[in-house]
């Protein structure tokens, strides 16, 4: 398609056509180089063209495509309006997997706005469409938003049966690549259950995937949780090991953020064995690391594994201002899990204080 560069050229381009499906599949062209303005041009000339207005399966179409369009742009009452719609279309005329669609699309959209159970209840009614076509690819899609949702408010044993469910959908219709997506949550959602050897398992599966369709972002994922899986079991060699060949598959990413979570995953090996000026070098490099280029997460983590190691050598002031640091951080960022294990190491310190 011959890139169109402003708003103007987009309105040039409506008046010369006056093809709904045209119009649709230029607006789709769009939305994938995430230019939402262009699209909605596209798209509300499309919904009001002479061949729209005969073909109610055209209309629901662009109905649903503009949604998406103001999902992208978090406009969540818009694309509410424009899916609803365009899935009562779809429903009356037998669409089922337009239908099944629309739902999966406002089940995300809820999923995003933290409105866990009215998503749980669209994905519900988007799988009953899905199944009754037996299309495996799209059941999958709302399986994993299912799956996510269970995953969200915490009931971790659905899911992974669910994401299990998933997997095996995507393994029906053949996708690969979504497959090692799915393998990931399954491993990360396992060690979250402290299910560790089942987890290595799960990310192994999903390492593999991803060298053979060479996914380096899942390649990265994979290497970082497995040596934290290895880590937690106090496998240290093997974490050790973990650690050393990610460093020689991934040099050329000169990726900032995989160098700290490596390093950090190292500092927290050398503590485990006992080689605490190391740690304390190492992690004092790599805050330094994740400062200068404002890798805010990171910061929280390294600093409460910097209170966790000057509470292990006894300085217990010192370590409560980092883990206080740490906590103030997480609570900053929203990252829940870190504040309440900040907050419980703080509190154990105060108890063994108390006690000693």
């Amino acid at each position: 398609m011959k890139e169109l560069t402003s708003r103007h050229n987009g309105s040039n381009l409506c008046s010369d056509l006056r093809n709904g499906s045209a119009l649709l599949d230029l607006a789709r062209g769009w939305l994938k180089q995430g230019n939402t303005v262009v699209a909605l041009e596209l798209l509300q000339s499309a919904v009001s063209s002479p061949d729209t207005a005969r073909d109610r399966n055209l209309r629901a179409r662009i109905l649903k495509e503009t949604g998406r369009a103001h999902m992208m742009q978090s406009e969540w009452d818009y694309a509410e309006q424009f899916y609803l719609e365009a899935q009562q279309i779809f429903v009356e005329i037998e669409n089922f997997k337009g239908a099944a669609e629309c739902g999966r699309n406002r089940a995300n959209m809820y999923f995003q706005k933290g409105e866990f159970a009215e998503s749980e209840d669209l994905c519900e009614d988007a799988l009953s469409w899905a199944s009754e076509l037996n299309d495996h690819e799209l059941r999958a899609t709302i399986l994993n938003t299912l799956a996510a949702i269970k995953s969200a408010t915490g009931d971790l044993t659905e899911a992974v049966k669910t994401f299990k469910l998933c997997l095996a959908d995507f393994q029906s219709s053949g996708n690969l690549i979504r497959q090692g997506y799915v393998l990931l949550n399954i491993g990360l959602a396992q060690t979250e259950l402290e299910d560790f050897s089942d987890a290595v398992f799960s990310l192994n599966q999903a390492l593999n995937i991803a060298l053979e369709e060479r996914d380096l972002n899942l390649v990265e994922i994979c290497y970082q949780n497995i040596a934290s899986c290895y880590l937690a079991q106090n496998e240290t060699r093997l974490a050790k090991a973990v650690i050393q060949t990610a460093r020689k598959i991934l040099p050329g990413l000169n990726s900032t953020a995989l160098t700290a979570e490596l390093n950090l995953i190292e500092c927290k090996l050398l503590h485990a064995i006992g080689n605490i000026e190391g740690a304390e070098k190492l992690l004092k490099k790599t805050y330094k690391l994740a400062t200068d280029n404002n890798l805010s997460s990171l910061e929280a983590d390294i600093l409460f594994q910097q209170g966790k190691l000057l509470r292990d050598k006894g300085d217990f002031e010192m370590a409560a201002t980092k883990i206080e640091a740490a906590a103030g951080q997480y609570k900053s960022l929203g990252v829940d899990k870190g504040f309440r294990e900040a907050i419980q190491t703080l509190q154990n310190m105060k108890n063994r204080k108390l006690t000693a």
